[in-house]
């Protein structure tokens, strides 16, 4: 009977925990209401994004906040291209081509 407990794999015996912590989780029951969801998701975090900014150019005008925030999400963007071909060639190839 030791031995069957030794040869559960760890992620199985943290099972329990994961199913309690979905159970808590609230899932959108429609397209619209996740749509809805990540809409405001994004507008809190752009919100956010652009709060961080304002503290870090001590300024409460629009203007400069604004060119920064467009320099770094074209930043971001520039950085996201440049990730995505390196990874394209990693793939392994499907079996069913």
């Amino acid at each position: 009977m030791r031995k069957l407990k030794e040869d559960i794999p760890w992620w199985l015996k943290k099972l329990d925990l994961v199913r309690d912590e979905l159970r808590s989780m609230h899932f959108p029951r429609t397209a619209e209401e996740g749509l809805r969801q990540t809409a405001e998701l994004s507008a809190a975090s752009m919100a956010m994004f652009k709060d961080e900014i304002r503290k870090a150019l001590c300024t409460r005008d629009k203007g400069p906040v604004e060119r920064e925030t467009r320099r770094l999400i074209t930043h971001f963007s520039r950085m996201d291209e440049r990730w995505k071909p390196g990874r394209k060639g990693a793939r392994v190839p499907s079996k069913r081509q």
